[in-house]
């Protein structure tokens, strides 16, 4: 009997719910998967279901990913029905279950890295049509939340012992500030309790803080409430201990207690005032109070009434929090929509539709757009307060991390002007500007070759440089500066001071030369397209996926292929030492030819075609059209006059991209940022990874109606990224909970 139909038999007797589709595997699996080829170390002729053997549940487990995600059968081969698909799933799900056996694909979904597992057609082909929620959830508060609410208790950051609490994943290329994160442990708590002790200590008894002359003053915070318990000498009175206790939940909580709260709490008070007195038991009240779940986490449940489908809407509370909380890091009562607050408009019913809730959300992500003024580079005019969305870029890019790569300045000049925290504030504006004039952002983003360049200095810093100059023009290292400054004028331009090598080298990352350009007083302006396209070849970008001595193609090309096509490259196996070869009298590009091999080129394939192009860049981001070779040049600068130089070869290609109409060679880095600009699936990636930043979870096939409606925004209101915010916030998988 052939060997598709033994195994089929096999499967119809282990599964008897796949009696409907016997063939399953023999028709989608075994071809791979079979004794003789064995891929992914997945043998389906020896599979069995005794789930109380490891080796069995492993090869389940494997199933189940591949059957769920869909990446399985691969897309060249026939795919299996959807209800053959949910059969088999809904079996080996039942069967985990008897075993008490948890589906390692439930954990894996919840983390941010498992994003692109799921087939990315299926998402937006409309097959999926059911209602779409979220699960209910405690979702930590992220340490800008917290910083935010530690200010607006007044003068506690600096008066009392704060320390901040929370942590998020800050790895490179990732958005990590996800609502699955692991609920506070021990030393979250340990270190919430000792500021919540602080806070109360400081609420009730004040600190004793030296003043500017030596004398030791006492300091109290101006609660009535709470300073006329403490300075009565008679017990505290119902009354009293009542308006404190509304008093810190309306400071902590952001409502009065309920009833039930204020009755409980008012017991507790008394018995900890008789036990321990009254500053003691009134200090133990209320970090009972600051430690509610409220207090550590967004409270996303839905309190509201279920739905045909048994889905429940957040509450009016719910949502006001969940709005405030998703455009800023404050609390809504100090968001304003409008004439109103969110916590208004909530309480009010004015949230009660999409609609409503979508005018909302614009009118806040307008409201806090930059002012043309705050464009002049100027470093106190160095302001962005989308601070959300800008962290949303940063987590997207990645260019933030560009301060974290380190790299010999002297490979540059003695005195470089290398200043990684100025390009990446530069990248800022760039990205920000873009979305403050929200017209095709996406697209902007990619291929705009208008920049931001930071002059290192303030206006009266300016003023006073060239004062210096002219004033000192006898002086010799000063006389060609007055020639330069006098030429430039005199051309109607305004020059940059060149007194010191931080200005004059600064600009260089941007191949600009400081002896013949004109500091831009306004910006953006443009540089030569030939030379620049967006945030990719922006020098903070290019820094931030490099090495410490080399440009990086691999992790480039992986970030092009997971953030803008949608797709994923797993890690490197832990038994392969990817290591570049050092053997600088070749290029880059020679050198990473042992990744062509068979075994490697398989996911390398993936990456190196995307990230070759921009060998266009060296490792600090500069244009260059030719590649500096030999080892020891690359440290010694003063020797680089002699190196050995080459033409950079540019050329790359998108390969499986999903999208026939992009996939091509090309010419450089410029060409494959206009494709990838015009993709329709690089504008529906960019849509997910708005989703995971916004919902704070990864999205599921569930949630492809918000998806499809998002992109539809994004494109109907011409590549507007606030309609797609407006549209992700507005969707039932943000307003409903099941």
């Amino acid at each position: 009997m052939p060997r598709c139909h033994t195994i089929a038999l096999v499967l119809c007797a282990l599964c008897p719910s796949l009696s409907a589709s016997p063939v399953f595997f023999a028709k989608h699996c075994t071809e791979c998967h079979d004794a003789e080829t064995t891929k992914a170390g997945l043998n389906l002729e020896s599979l069995n279901a005794d789930f109380s053997q490891p080796a069995a549940v492993d090869n389940w487990q494997k199933i189940l990913e591949q059957l769920e995600t869909r990446q399985m059968p691969p897309k060249k081969k026939p795919r299996p029905d959807a209800s053959a698909r949910e059969k088999l799933t809904t079996w080996i799900r039942a069967e985990f279950a008897k075993e008490n056996i948890a589906p390692i694909i439930d954990h894996k979904r919840r983390t941010p890295d498992f994003g692109n597992r799921l087939e990315h057609e299926a998402l937006f082909d409309g097959s999926h049509a059911g209602p779409a929620s979220s699960p209910p959830r405690l979702w930590r508060r992220s340490p800008h939340i917290y910083e935010e609410f530690i200010k607006n208790l007044g003068g506690l950051r600096h008066a009392a012992t704060i320390h901040q609490p929370f942590a998020i994943d800050e790895s490179k290329g990732i958005i990590a500030d996800y609502s699955t994160q692991h609920l506070a442990g021990s030393a979250t708590l340990q270190l919430l309790m000792m500021n919540c002790r602080s806070i109360a200590s400081y609420q009730t008894t004040g600190i004793l803080k030296r003043e500017w002359d030596g004398r030791m003053q006492l300091h109290r915070q101006d609660e009535a409430v709470l300073r006329d318990i403490i300075d009565s000498k008679a017990a505290p009175t119902i009354a009293q201990l009542t308006a404190a206790i509304t008093h810190e939940y309306q400071l902590f909580l952001g409502r009065a207690p309920t009833g039930s709260e204020l009755e409980n709490t008012l017991k507790f008070a008394r018995e900890a005032i008789a036990a321990a007195g009254v500053a003691p038991g009134l200090q133990t009240v209320l970090v009972s109070i600051m430690l509610k779940p409220e207090v550590i986490y967004r409270l996303e449940i839905g309190f509201g009434q279920p739905d045909e489908h048994g889905r429940r809407r957040l509450s009016p509370h719910e949502l006001a929090f969940a709005l405030a909380y998703a455009l800023t890091d404050k609390p809504p009562e100090q968001v304003n929509a409008g004439t109103e607050s969110l916590l208004s408009l909530a309480h009010a019913g004015k949230l009660d539709s999409p609609e409503n809730i979508r005018q909302a959300i614009r009118h806040i992500l307008d409201a806090n757009d930059m002012s043309i003024a705050d464009y002049r580079m100027f470093a106190e005019d160095h302001k962005v307060r989308n601070t959300r969305t800008l962290r949303f870029f940063r987590d997207f890019f990645g260019y933030h991390h560009a301060p974290r790569v380190f790299k010999d300045e002297n490979r540059i000049s003695v005195d470089s002007g290398f200043d990684t925290k100025r390009i990446v504030t530069d990248a800022d504006q760039f990205v920000m500007h873009i979305f403050d004039n929200d017209r095709d952002v996406l697209r902007k983003l990619l291929t705009s070759n208008h920049y931001f360049v930071t002059y290192l200095g303030s206006d009266e810093h300016f003023r006073h440089d060239l004062k210096y100059i002219r004033e000192n023009v006898n002086d010799a290292g000063y006389k060609t500066n007055i020639a330069y400054i006098n030429r430039i004028e005199a051309a109607g331009k305004t020059p940059i001071p060149l007194e010191g090598p931080s200005s004059r080298t600064y600009v260089g990352f941007y191949n600009l030369d400081h002896s013949t350009w004109d500091y831009p007083r306004k910006q953006p302006f443009p540089l030569p397209k030939s030379q620049r396209a967006g945030i990719l070849t922006h020098p903070a970008w290019l820094i931030a996926w490099s090495g410490n001595f080399d440009n990086d193609p691999i992790r480039r090309g992986k970030w092009i292929r997971e953030h803008l096509l949608a797709d994923h490259v797993p890690e490197i196996p832990i038994t392969v030492d990817a290591v570049i070869p050092e053997e600088r009298d070749h290029t880059l590009r020679k050198r990473l030819e042992p990744t062509r091999a068979r075994e490697c080129w398989r996911c390398h394939r993936k990456m190196n075609p995307l990230g070759l192009p921009f060998e266009s860049f060296d490792d600090f981001g500069r244009f260059r059209t030719t590649e500096m070779l030999d080892d020891i040049l690359t440290i010694f600068p003063d020797r680089h006059r002699d190196a050995r130089t080459v033409p950079v070869e540019t050329s790359g290609e998108i390969t499986g991209s999903g999208e026939a109409g992009i996939d091509g060679p090309v010419a450089d880095v410029f060409e494959l940022l206009e494709k990838l600009a015009g993709s329709t699936r690089v504008r529906q990636s960019f849509v997910r990874h708005n989703f995971r930043y916004w919902l704070g979870r990864n999205e599921t096939f569930t949630d492809s109606s918000t998806l499809i409606a998002a992109d539809k925004a994004y494109v109907e209101n011409g590549g507007s990224m606030k309609a797609l915010i407006a549209s992700l916030l507005s969707s039932d998988s943000f307003l409903y909970r099941k």
